[in-house]
């Protein structure tokens, strides 16, 4: 395990294919015969009585970001090369940046999940997934000083962060009817967290002396993982001077996995783990009559709980300012010898020297907040024919600075019990994408397959991927499942 500016730079410089907010599927929102519309909101009930194997049950991995593949790799002498090679301007590269330069990354993987209908009406899903769920945010001054250095003897760094959550999580989720227009739901879960991470740099101040760069900064970083152990340069023997001796030296993190007996092993195990839960809610309600004949209007919150980490390590930046030599002019000239992953492990090195975290703690407790999410829908059913619909959803994850939104027309038509169609556009912290879903249910076994943002434009295929990345926006996604259906179809309220 390397140090965590890596996990900034790979995200950063390299294809990021990890993946919504909370790996949740908006196209799919309207789409009543669709299994898994309880996820994005526990009012909502399957059409039918279901159960999905692992992996191919609903797997969901989406890109969501203000960054592309483009802003950093450039075509040069018939290859890629990064955004530092001399030959592309600063011009060019920095008039593709933002203020703040965002991308969240979120992956569900099911292990079981299961729907079924009682015999009064209600719906319970009982699931049990591990989602993995990224943010991160790069300043623009950050790229302008590592493009430009030299070019002002002062640079402003601040807000430079990520965010990293690993957890397992088993859910428990029960859906009424309380009247003839309102039904309500709710989840329980309880958490298994596998490890997190939260690094931020709150204010760096980059000034040039002589021939170096001298940094000073504030900032944190808190982590925790199971049999993960968190060296300081000074234990390692990497220090080169005693001032490093407190240093953590990422380079050593996981490198040593010796225990003196399987009881140790274990106790390493279970005290890297974390445990918490979180709920979701929700609502909707109908009107039938009247005017407002065929609005539906609904509302959740998911994902509203904690996880709390038994033995976290804690460091902090260097209270005393440290000098850094700044970074390499790379190109991909035929005489270099120079090759693309070349040029990211160069970036990389060059990062590591940047940033340097104090231990402070190490196995003390720390409780975080996960990134709920709030969904608030309406849909109306077009009078002339009830089957066609039109809706509107408002999505919002709240997760302090890596906050985002999104608004999502979609349009919507289920002409049979066993077949639904939605297309959408949403517009969003990250830009405006198109998504769409298919859904097939019919009795014995469910289908769909959907994506909340179609790319139009995308990268040649990348070697090792086999498949091309979004040119612009790294915003992508894609979401397919098969569920086996086990009853008619129903709905709330029917016996």
């Amino acid at each position: 395990m390397k140090k965590i500016t890596i996990i900034l730079a790979a995200a950063a410089f390299s294809a990021i294919v990890c993946s919504n907010a909370g790996a949740q599927l908006n196209s799919g929102y309207f789409v009543e015969n669709y299994n898994y519309r309880h996820k994005l909101n526990p009012a909502f009930a399957s059409s039918r009585s279901y159960f999905a194997l692992p992996a191919i049950g609903n797997f969901n991995i989406t890109t969501q970001s203000n960054l592309g593949i483009s802003t950093f790799l450039y075509p040069y002498n018939g290859q890629l090369t990064t955004f530092m090679n001399g030959a592309v301007s600063s011009q060019e590269f920095l008039g593709r940046l933002s203020k703040n330069n965002k991308f969240g990354t979120n992956v569900y993987l099911p292990f079981v999940s299961v729907g079924t209908w009682g015999r009064k009406g209600g719906f319970t899903t009982v699931e049990v997934g591990m989602k993995a769920d990224m943010s991160f945010n790069l300043p623009y001054d950050l790229f302008d000083f590592m493009k430009n250095a030299g070019a002002k003897q002062n640079y402003d760094i601040s807000n430079l962060g990520a965010r990293v959550r690993t957890y397992t999580e088993i859910s428990l989720g029960h859906a009424r009817k309380i009247t003839d227009r309102l039904n309500i739901g709710a989840k329980v879960k309880f958490l298994v967290g596998l490890g997190y991470a939260d690094a931020n740099i709150d204010k760096m101040n980059v000034s040039m002396t002589e021939d170096q760069w001298s940094i000073n900064a504030e900032g944190s970083l808190s982590a925790s993982a199971p049999m993960v152990k968190w060296p300081t340069k000074g234990e390692t023997g990497a220090a080169t001077d005693p001032s490093q001796n407190n240093e953590l030296d990422f380079n050593a993190i996981g490198d040593s996995f010796e225990y003196n007996s399987i009881s140790e092993m274990m106790s390493s195990l279970f005290s890297g783990l974390g445990y918490g839960a979180a709920i979701d809610l929700g609502a909707t309600y109908e009107f039938d009559s009247g005017l407002l004949e065929g609005l539906n209007l609904s509302a959740s919150i998911l994902d509203l709980g904690f996880i709390s980490w038994g033995n976290s390590v804690r460091a902090v930046t260097s209270p005393v300012p440290w000098t850094f030599e700044g970074f390499d002019n790379l190109s991909l000239d035929s005489d270099s010898g120079n090759s693309l992953q070349d040029e990211f492990d160069s970036l990389t090195d060059d990062l590591n020297n940047m940033l340097k975290f104090e231990k402070q703690s190490e196995g003390k407790g720390k409780t975080n907040m996960l990134a709920c999410t709030l969904n608030i829908g309406a849909e109306y059913e077009l009078p002339f024919y009830r089957n066609l619909s039109v809706g509107f959803l408002s999505s919002t994850r709240i997760q302090g600075q890596y906050s985002h939104s999104e608004g999502r027309f979609s349009l919507n038509i289920e002409p049979t019990k066993w077949f639904g169609f939605s297309t959408s556009y949403g517009i969003s912290t990250y830009g405006s994408t198109w998504g769409a879903i298919v859904n097939f249910s019919f009795p014995g076994i469910g289908l769909f397959i959907a994506s909340d943002t179609i790319p139009t434009q995308l990268t040649a295929p990348l070697d090792g991927f086999g498949i091309g990345v979004p040119c612009n926006n790294m915003n992508l996604s894609l979401s397919f499942g098969l569920t086996f259906n086990l009853s008619k179809v129903r709905q709330l309220g029917m016996k």
